[in-house]
């Protein structure tokens, strides 16, 4: 059901992540139109987020609904506050968008090789603004599921690539920033980003392929080449967004404040 004007900070929810670039682009964005105080927003740090069915950041409820995801602008977000009706486009390519920007979503599916796994109701919804747009998850499931193998032969190399920042991302993390192009070559063998999609994709053991040894082999082999070949320039991207999300006064003073999934 679509929604009427006049939505109120309690029912449109902003879960995110301080060191997402999107989360930091919406909340940049609405503190700049000044319509931080229509939305809640909810910092993630817990368990809590798999309880929520949190799936991707940011991740933005009306009321109980999933109702966007990354990419997603503040923009949009505005218009989802005052209770406008939003057009998502063709719904299975916004749902592959949403995949594409959600490390855990195109870990799951690259891990099974299929989009079965991750073409869930909540991921969907989402996807495509269903409670604003009036798309219905369902139907969008099932041509997923009836187009699986096209269309992941179709977005297999996006989202090999996307798992390549994410990978060196992680990697810039760990290393407290210390990372050299050197050693991003060093540390980009297939075993080690094997391992990584593993941990990545798996939820514990929850989300692991029926038989997880040697999974998404070719894919892994894949990804350890595209990152060994494009090192330098994916850890320059890295470490400019996320020094730059970082750096920005205004937004860590925002984000610091926001509540946990359980309160303060």
């Amino acid at each position: 059901m679509l929604r009427g004007p006049g939505l109120t900070s309690r029912d449109v929810t902003i879960y995110f992540h301080p060191s997402c670039e999107t989360s930091h682009e919406v909340i940049t964005g609405l503190r700049r139109a000044g319509a931080l105080g229509r939305v809640r927003l909810v910092r993630l740090g817990s368990l809590e987020a798999v309880r929520l069915g949190v799936l991707s950041v940011p991740w933005v409820t009306v009321g109980d609904e999933p109702a966007a995801t990354d990419p997603v602008s503040a923009e949009e977000v505005i218009d989802i506050v005052n209770g406008s009706k939003v057009d998502p486009g063709d719904p299975v390519e916004a749902f592959m968008n949403s995949v594409l920007h959600s490390s855990l979503a195109s870990a799951v599916a690259i891990l099974h090789g299929s989009l079965a796994p991750v073409a869930v109701r909540e991921l969907v919804s989402a996807a495509v603004r269903s409670p604003v747009s009036g798309v219905r998850p369902e139907q969008v499931i099932g041509e997923v599921i009836r187009k699986d193998r096209e269309l992941f032969a179709e977005w297999r190399d996006k989202l090999r690539r996307a798992l390549s920042i994410s990978f060196v991302r992680e990697l810039y993390w760990a290393s407290g920033g210390a990372l050299s192009p050197q050693l991003v070559r060093e540390l980009s063998r297939p075993e080690v980003v094997g391992l990584w999609l593993l941990g990545k994709g798996s939820l514990g053991r929850s989300a692991l392929p029926y038989n997880p040894k040697g999974s998404a082999s070719e894919d892994v082999e894949w990804i350890a080449e595209f990152v060994s070949r494009t090192a330098s320039g994916l850890l320059e991207k890295v470490r400019e967004e996320q020094e730059g999300i970082y750096s920005d006064k205004e937004y860590m003073e925002v984000v610091s404040s926001a509540s946990g999934p359980s309160g303060p």
